[in-house]
């Protein structure tokens, strides 16, 4: 995913990836990608039917400036799991979906900061 990513044009020199990566990354490798902006109905809905969501995050909790993590569920009592490339902490806490949605880039292009992957 990297290496295509980079031959792509995805790549955000000193910056990581343009938010239009996940898009169209997804739909190059064969998956069905919405994104939902800030929706956190649309977002919920999609982690209880067993689908993953990628957010890209701003200062915070998951990061100083910006930073792709994975929304892989939703538990009986309402948190987020994670799937936080950067930190297994991370990904074996339990998160309020305020701070989520808090934290999530408000600068987001590309249908984002939340986009909902299916294939």
């Amino acid at each position: 995913m990297a290496q295509w990513s980079v031959e792509n044009g995805y790549r955000c020199e000193g910056n990581g990836s343009y938010h239009s990566l996940i898009p169209n990354g997804g739909a190059h490798y064969g998956l069905t990608v919405t994104g939902v902006g800030n929706d956190s109905k649309r977002l919920v809905d999609a982690l209880k039917n067993g689908k993953l969501v990628i957010a890209i995050m701003s200062k915070g909790h998951f990061t100083s400036s910006g930073h792709f993590i994975v929304l892989r569920g939703v538990t009986e009592g309402g948190k987020i799991l994670v799937a936080d490339p950067a930190s297994v902490k991370r990904s074996n806490q339990e998160w309020e979906l305020g701070i989520i949605l808090n934290e999530a880039s408000r600068r987001a292009g590309s249908g984002g900061p939340f986009w909902v992957m299916s294939a």
